[in-house]
């Protein structure tokens, strides 16, 4: 390749990169109190979001592991993941909550610290809670948190799932950002987890996530979805396929 053409490619890059961050506006979202949020219609939207989900065209795959994406429904691109494993359901249960349930408590490590705002009805049915994720980034990049509520729910014996999406307020309370991280925002979304036959498990998961800030939708969709949020389901997704086969043999 020749200087003159990596020039051109070089300036043909800078080009879409000051566009997509300074000539299209972040997305806008209206402020979201716990109690607006209606649990019933989030997870029947849900279902028919997951159901449309099935003929997009795979971007990834690994085995039983299939990422695949889409600029619709929302602003921003969305990403499902689709895991089957040989494994008890329950098993798979307990797992799929334990990524988005801290517990009464908090979780933290290198780069992530995790609290719970809210939590009702604990070990019973419709149990709902609200979750503050914080991803830590060492400087120069700056902290993100979600603050996020999830309703969890059994339709029959052998499915599970988990609806969810962001909160700004619990009850009128506003959040504030953690140590002045900048929030993103967390679209409707869904985990469900089914027992496709004895001993055998199917689970997925849809979601959409806005970095906000200063990040364009367009910026968002074509580069950090790509790169970075893709890229992190798969690995999420990978990493339940291995535990969960590791935990049925």
């Amino acid at each position: 390749m020749s200087a003159v053409t990596i020039v051109m490619l070089v300036g043909a890059f800078l080009v879409i990169a000051v566009a997509a961050r300074f000539l299209t506006k972040p997305f806008q979202y209206p402020a979201t109190d716990l109690d607006a949020v209606d649990r019933d219609a989030l997870l029947v939207r849900m279902e028919k979001m997951l159901e449309a989900s099935e003929a997009w065209p795979a971007n990834l795959t690994d085995g039983k592991v299939v990422l695949a994406t889409s600029l619709e429904p929302f602003a921003v691109r969305t990403v499902r993941y689709e895991v089957e494993a040989d494994v008890d359901f329950e098993a798979a249960v307990a797992y799929v909550k334990n990524l988005s349930d801290c517990g009464e408590t908090s979780r933290k490590s290198e780069d992530k610290f995790e609290e719970t705002l809210y939590d009702k009805n604990r070990g019973g049915e419709g149990h709902a809670w609200v979750r503050r994720s914080v991803h830590i980034s060492p400087p120069p990049g700056s902290n993100r948190d979600a603050v996020v509520v999830y309703f969890e729910d059994r339709p029959d014996p052998k499915t599970y799932r988990i609806g969810f999406r962001s909160v700004d307020s619990i009850e009128g309370r506003a959040i504030a950002p953690y140590e002045g991280a900048s929030r993103f925002m967390v679209n409707p979304a869904i985990y469900k987890v089914e027992e496709t036959a004895p001993g055998r498990v199917r689970i997925r998961k849809l979601e959409a996530v806005d970095p906000q800030g200063a990040v364009s939708p367009l910026l968002n969709n074509y580069f950090i979805s790509l790169l970075f949020f893709r890229k992190y389901m798969f690995e999420e997704a990978k990493a339940m396929r291995d535990s969960l086969v590791a935990t049925g043999r």
